[in-house]
């Protein structure tokens, strides 16, 4: 039978209407993100004159270490460091450049006109290397190099130990090394420094044969104990307290003979007071009370002070300090200690053989509690740091009359010059939270006149601190996402900042704790206002409860704004202030200074680049600033540059012999996770990149990298890979940021990684099938779980990686003695839960649980000795691929900790990475010990 024509039309015109109404009633489809446009080109860098990295060069690059600068801020010392070598030290003048150093020298230090500049000098690394024995060693030279900073003369003074300027610049001082280890004494010597940096005959003085000295910053005393064998008898050692007054070569005695310990030797700032400890002489470890003596100029001799605290005495292990104007001295009490048990004697008798009490005395017990404050393992790991906790006090010096800021050795006071009150904080109401949950305190505002405490805060992350305003009537804290202020003279508190609209806690936090506040900026002088950050702003909340953003355009163009401390002693911010701030780009990474004045909120840019800048310090007796400036290609050399920035100068160049080796460029490309979340990575291209060729491309990463854009690489041998020795083989290297979800930390990861490598080969970057993971610690786990989800690594090395975290739960970290449990349930591995809550996210989030997937040959690393993750964990994992006939090898570092330390097994790890790779990502031999491995070796 025939359709009628018609009636066919009319049903599919019906249905066509019906397809699109069924259409039309389904939500849009968005559509999917897209990566921004990036083109890595071909480098121009001719590499025909340049060679690969080995790893010798690598050791010899330097860097920057024990840098300072004089007290008239013409003049510099540093020390030229490399990785594997020996030290220089160097002389810079800051307003010529001039430059002198002094050959395996550090521990630079300047007269306070920048005069004369001394620098300790020991035998090269050759000679030391040498050394077949302590004895050796001990014999080494260990000099001390004076130079005088006008003409670059060196004057050497042989078997130095110790050595300092007077204050005034006038006299180096000089401490003799032992002769004898047993020995108790040093000779101290004090060399007159002449306009020539030579010491003329009869210009050294010799103080004497002392246990310990002190230098006053300014002026010219020195302070030192002499130690000498009693007349009358010839067993007994007695100490004296010297003064000696440089510009008139006089002596004069603070405190007399005695058979008593001095110690702990401490000027105020001005150099015109001295306060010092006197106690019994004991055996090392046993602690006995101390007597505080105190010196004022005015005075010919010291005093000494008693102080009545039942049941705790006066403590040498907190270090007397004066505030900066002088009129008071902090220090610190412990209580009484129980009196020790008597030695145990030798049995005499057959019925004292078998004495039970003798039996036990001998025990080596620890006992576990489950109430304990602290775990074993940490009261352990503290031991010696315990032994050192002391309760606070503060000795008013003209009335001398000693406040008691607290009764518990927990109790933490931050010394500031704040004149009337201080801070304390005390943790100890949550150190069993401490196993799960991470750590938590109470702050105090304390009266320094009184002693008298008003609590700021309870239970909060011990991240968050409390600020005290200039006078020390306020302080201002955050707590429950909010910025809260105390106010001591009423007691009572109220919130700032509550009409800002923005988050004062980070953003971008992803942890299942609370997060943390971007921090506070300082106090203005006249305490009207606070000034803090948000993610990206600088805000002034003023105790009238406005808020004012002061830089206004940081959140509208992703830029970070920060409010750098050019006067770290300041108690606060003056109102009309013009401030120095950095800026960071959280888009494309790049780094700038800007001033910020207070008076007018103007904003002015004063330096930007795509480079990453870095302020060293501020020098206000100049009107300028040191500063580094860094990208992929350029070391953090020290710069000047005046106030504005407009004139700048480079003062230091460590590493010239870079421009010998082929180096390379970095890049910012983004992606985007199949859920939709954006993410960035640095990718490093090596001079001589064809942009139409593939390369092997070495993954390496942790959490966020992309920052890294415009940081030079470290350049040592350690367990990670070094970014510009692989370029030098030919690799690509990737530097890709993670975003982790809660309970699911190795799941983020793969989802991460994987559409970041999809990207590179998009790009027409990688080749697909030589790409190489690496990772340390956290992103060793990471590693470790990522191949048991994917094979699109060709090999991985996974460095310490947590393996099974039902079993790493409930460990310890041997290093600081604390459980782990907190680091899972609340820290970096992110799973929210306890395991007796929810045991599954424990076992998914566990590569050994899934070994069985793991088709990626596996290098792993271990030190035996690791405190940060237990080695078990590399053996788990390493055993279960064993079990499962799978490719693995674990490189086992005998006595080493989380980061190999023997420079030897940092070079054996980065040579084996190296074939490793190098085997699988550029199809070279497979080295012997991947292929037969290696038999037990003893090291002993």
């Amino acid at each position: 039978m025939m359709k009628n024509p018609k009636n066919s039309s009319r049903l599919a015109l019906c249905l066509a209407l019906a397809i699109g109404t069924l259409a039309c009633s389904q939500p849009p489809v968005a559509p999917a993100p897209v990566p921004m446009a990036v083109e890595i080109p071909s480098s121009t860098v001719s590499t025909d004159a340049l060679k690969p990295l080995s790893f010798a060069d690598v050791m010899q690059f330097r860097e920057i270490k024990e840098r300072s600068v004089s007290a008239n801020q013409q003049a510099m010392v540093y020390t030229a460091e490399p990785d594997y070598g020996d030290s220089t030290g160097y002389l810079v003048h800051l307003m010529t450049g001039q430059q002198f150093s002094v050959p395996y020298a550090d521990r630079g230090q300047l007269s306070a006109d920048g005069s004369f500049a001394l620098f300790r000098q020991r035998s090269p690394l050759l000679v030391r290397e040498q050394a077949t024995d302590k004895a050796a060693r001990d014999a080494l030279a260990h000099d001390a190099v004076l130079l005088n900073t006008a003409t670059g003369e060196q004057q050497l003074f042989a078997a130095i130990d110790r050595f300092a300027f007077t204050g005034d610049g006038h006299q180096a001082l000089l401490l003799a090394r032992k002769a004898d280890s047993n020995d108790k004494t040093q000779l101290l010597s004090a060399v007159q420094l002449t306009n020539t940096g030579r010491m003329e005959q009869g210009k050294t003085v010799e103080l004497g044969q002392v246990s310990e000295f002190a230098v006053a910053e300014q002026g010219t005393l020195v302070a030192y104990v002499l130690e000498f064998t009693d007349q009358d008898d010839d067993s007994l050692t007695l100490q004296q307290v010297m003064l000696w007054d440089a510009a008139f070569d006089r002596r004069f005695e603070l405190a007399p003979p005695s058979a008593a310990r001095y110690q702990q030797l401490t000027f105020s700032a001005d150099g015109q007071q001295l306060v010092f400890f006197a106690g019994e002489r004991v055996e090392k470890n046993e602690e006995v009370a101390q007597q505080l003596w105190h010196w004022p100029s005015e005075q010919n001799q010291a005093a000494p002070h008693e102080f009545e605290h039942p049941g705790w005495q006066l403590s040498a292990q907190q270090a007397p300090r004066f505030s900066e104007d002088g009129e008071r001295v902090f220090v610190g009490f412990r209580p009484e200690p129980a009196p020790a048990a008597p030695d145990t004697e030798p049995p005499q008798t057959e019925a004292e053989l078998f004495d039970t009490e003798r039996l036990l005395s001998d025990r080596r017990l620890q006992v576990w509690h489950g109430q304990d404050d602290r775990i074993n393992p940490q009261q352990k790991a503290e031991y010696q740091q315990a032994q050192r906790r002391t309760a606070p006090a503060v000795f008013w010096l003209q009335a001398e009359q000693l406040v008691l800021l607290g009764e518990d050795v927990e109790d933490h006071l931050s010394i500031s010059e704040h004149s009337e009150a201080a801070l304390i904080s005390n943790g100890r109401p949550y150190l069993q939270d401490l196993t799960w949950d991470g750590r938590f305190h109470d702050v105090w505002h304390v009266n320094l006149r009184t002693g008298a405490r008003q609590q700021v805060f309870a239970r909060n992350r011990s991240v968050e601190r409390a600020h005290l305003s200039p006078t020390g009537r306020y302080a201002v804290y955050q707590q429950g996402g909010n910025w809260q202020l105390f106010d001591s003279l009423s007691g009572e508190r109220r919130m700032l900042g509550t009409n800002a609209g923005v988050s004062w806690v980070n953003e971008l936090h992803d942890r299942p704790e609370p997060a943390a506040s971007y921090g506070v900026a300082g106090w203005l002088a006249d305490e009207s206002a606070v000034l803090v950050y948000d993610r990206f702003d600088i805000w002034q909340l003023s105790l009238d409860g406005s808020s004012t953003n002061l830089t206004r355009i940081g959140r509208e163009n992703r830029q970070r704004f920060r409010i750098e401390r050019t006067d770290p002693k300041a108690l606060a911010i003056e109102p009309d202030a013009d401030l120095l701030l950095s800026r960071f780009d959280e888009e494309n990474k790049s780094y700038g200074f800007y001033q910020l004045s207070l008076r007018n909120q103007h904003l002015q840019q004063l330096l930007a680049d795509t480079k990453r800048f870095d302020l060293v310090e501020a020098l206000p007796e100049l009107g300028g600033y040191l500063f580094t400036e860094q990208s992929f290609r350029q070391f953090p050399n020290i710069w000047y540059a005046t106030a504005d920035f407009s004139k700048r100068r480079q003062l230091t160049d460590l590493n010239p012999q870079k421009s010998q080796f082929v180096w390379g460029d970095s890049h910012l490309i983004d992606w985007f996770t199949e859920d939709g979340e954006r993410l960035q990575g640095v990718v490093i291209t090596p001079d001589g990149f064809d942009a139409n060729c593939r390369y092997p491309v070495l993954v390496y990463y942790y959490e966020q990298f992309s920052q890294r854009l415009h940081h030079f690489n470290q350049m040592k041998v350690n367990h990670r890979p070094n970014f510009p020795f692989y370029l030098g083989q030919d690799y690509v290297v990737f530097l890709p940021d993670v975003r982790f979800r809660e309970g699911a930390p190795g799941p983020s990861a793969t989802e991460s990684l994987l559409p970041g490598i999809d990207r590179l080969i998009e790009l027409g970057i990688a080749d697909p099938n030589a790409i190489g993971l690496h990772g340390h610690s956290w992103s060793g786990y990471q590693t470790a779980f990522v191949v048991t989800e994917t094979d699109r690594f060709a090999a991985a090395v996974a460095g310490a990686p947590v393996s099974n975290m039902t079993s790493a739960y409930s460990g310890i970290r041997w290093q600081t003695g604390l459980a782990r449990l907190f680091q899972y349930e609340t820290g970096q591995s992110r799973l929210g839960v306890s395991m007796f809550e929810d045991r599954a996210p424990y076992i998914k989030n566990s590569p050994v649980f899934f070994a069985d997937r793991i088709n990626t040959p596996l290098l792993i690393q271990f030190g035996d000795k690791d405190g940060a993750v237990p080695w078990e964990q590399g053996i788990e994992l390493y055993l279960a691929m064993r079990r499962l006939q799978k490719d693995v090898v674990m490189l086992h570092y005998e006595e080493e900790g989380h980061h190999l330390q023997r420079f030897a097994n940092k070079l054996d790890y980065s040579i084996k990475m190296l074939e490793f790779f190098d085997h699988y990502l550029k199809g070279k031999p497979a080295p012997e010990w991947w292929l037969q491995g290696m038999p037990y070796q003893s090291y002993d």
